[in-house]
């Protein structure tokens, strides 16, 4: 996909040009004669792989399936071995051998380059991102989008601001069953919507430590770390168990909850971060180096519904009305369900007895992927199926969560039950808690005292708890004054730092 070097006079231009569409327009660089170029099916978009773990090389396979024409040119991860690794297998699959970089910043030079896939820990997710869009790349961008509410609000800003496609990597979102679903649920298909439950099970076992240990040979640990602290890693197992500590990465809260708070958020057409949040869990049991907790529930007030997401790490766990993974929407006249990965919808009666399907077709990564390099080639961020500021939101709701755990402090199950009744939300809160204190003893977890951590409902500044600009641009801070305002927000280590605000 050929490209035009990106210029002060070609960025004039461009901004006469975006003037004179108007609010609604966006601007792409590119030369004339190519949208000749990008309308031939045998055009191929040039990728950089930022990030070979799980989800880069899931990527390439998608990529080079030969579905999509696209050419992966680079990968790059501070663990040299793996990215030579991944080379070496997309140089089986396409005729040439992808570049190889430790330092994710190096391909953003090439003027060749048209997008970025950023599938690195968490903690370089929205920096990686808003670099290659000020680089004049598009981006899709694994989930959580960011590690920090600013860090979401500077992202979507800059997608906004440069015009650049940028997809979250919230699949789930290019399912029809999901857009059925909302239209279903718009029309009063189950009466008025009062609770979504979303489910996230997968058993984790102890991650090991704490201790003393080195990163693997071959990785540079400066690169890896990036903008978060240089600190001494206490864990033995360096690449994925990142995700169980608050510099890196976001629990399972924001691994894999959001993929189901995100499907929830598409079904019940829900903008903003809601009026407050409350989230109480625990690692009792694990004695390990990990910071994270192993099960967590986390609860968000919105005007006409709450949103329950419960994660469960634990070995032996309950389903929740039949469901151990997925959503769970409640209305006065019924509900519907979503099992993780399933192309359909159930809708159920208020007996719980299934009246209707709606379904869908197709591997959903594989549309996702497929919209994500569409909207690249029509320069069209409209076409997105998982528009940036959309995972920015639904991202938000994991942050709130674990802002909450965070400044939380040990209580008793019925203290805990007080507290969440305290602002009335539509969930029974003393099956809540129980639910969460019969699985701890079941797993042999149970805390000392039967104390489980739990915070104070944080509070989301008046005028912003549906407003979807709070969440999608740099509108300043969404919490309340106190210690979780302070959580909005990142500290960055030199050189690594996140570009300021910009109109």
């Amino acid at each position: 996909m050929r490209r035009t070097r990106f210029t002060r006079r070609r960025a004039v231009a461009a901004g006469a040009a975006l003037a004179l569409a108007g609010q609604g327009g966006l601007w792409r660089s590119a030369r004339a004669d190519d949208a000749v170029a990008v309308a031939s099916p045998l055009d191929r978009v040039s990728i950089a792989i930022l990030g070979c773990g799980i989800r880069g090389p899931a990527h390439a396979e998608e990529l080079l399936s030969g579905r999509h024409g696209a050419r992966v040119s680079w990968v790059c991860d501070p663990d040299r071995g793996r990215a030579e690794k991944l080379a070496d297998q997309i140089a089986l699959k396409q005729t040439s051998r992808p570049r190889v970089a430790s330092d994710l910043r190096t391909p953003l030079d090439d003027d060749s380059l048209d997008a970025v896939i950023v599938a690195t820990p968490n903690h370089w997710h929205a920096l990686a991102a808003i670099l290659a869009m000020e680089a004049g790349k598009d981006a899709y961008v694994e989930k959580p989008v960011c590690h920090s509410i600013e860090e979401g609000q500077r992202l979507a800003a800059t997608a906004a601001r440069t015009g650049r496609i940028c997809q979250g990597g919230t699949q789930a979102r290019s399912l029809p069953c999901l857009r059925e679903a909302r239209a279903f649920l718009a029309a009063g298909g189950i009466g008025k919507p009062t609770l979504a439950r979303m489910l996230y099970t997968g058993h984790r076992a102890p991650i090991g430590g704490p201790g003393a240990f080195q990163p693997p040979a071959g990785v540079n640990y400066d690169l890896f770390c990036g903008p978060a602290p240089l600190a001494p890693l206490s864990r033995p197992h360096f690449h994925y168990d990142w995700h169980w500590f608050w510099a890196t990465g976001d629990g399972d809260l924001g691994n894999n909850g959001i993929h189901f708070l995100d499907a929830a958020r598409t079904m019940l057409g829900l903008s903003g971060p809601g009026s407050a949040t409350l989230s109480f869990g625990t690692r009792a049991g694990y004695a390990d180096a990990a910071e994270t907790p192993h099960t967590q529930t986390s609860l968000t007030l919105f005007p006409d519904v709450t949103l329950v997401t419960e994660i469960r790490n634990l070995k032996d766990v309950a389903d929740v009305d039949g469901l151990g993974m997925g959503v769970q929407i409640h209305g006065t006249e019924g509900s519907v369900v979503w099992k993780a990965h399933s192309p359909e919808v159930a809708v159920l009666d208020p007996a719980g007895m299934p009246v209707k399907t709606l379904s869908g077709e197709g591997n959903h990564f594989e549309k996702h992927v497929a919209n994500f390099l569409a909207a690249v080639r029509a320069h069209d961020p409209q076409r997105l199926a998982a528009e940036i500021g959309e995972g920015v939101q639904s991202t938000a709701l994991c942050h709130l969560g674990n802002i909450s755990y965070r400044l939380g402090t040990e209580l008793a199950p019925e203290e805990i039950v007080a507290r969440i009744d305290a602002r009335q939300p539509k969930d029974d809160a003393a099956t809540l808690v129980d639910r969460v204190h019969r699985m701890l003893v079941a797993n042999g977890c149970e805390p000392a005292g039967g104390m489980i951590r739990c915070g104070e409902w944080v509070e989301t500044a008046t005028g912003k708890a549906t407003s979807a600009a709070a969440l999608a641009a740099d509108s300043g801070p969404v919490l309340t004054a106190g210690p979780a305002r302070d959580l909005e927000r990142l500290e960055y280590r030199a050189p690594f730092l996140l570009p300021p605000a910009r109109g």
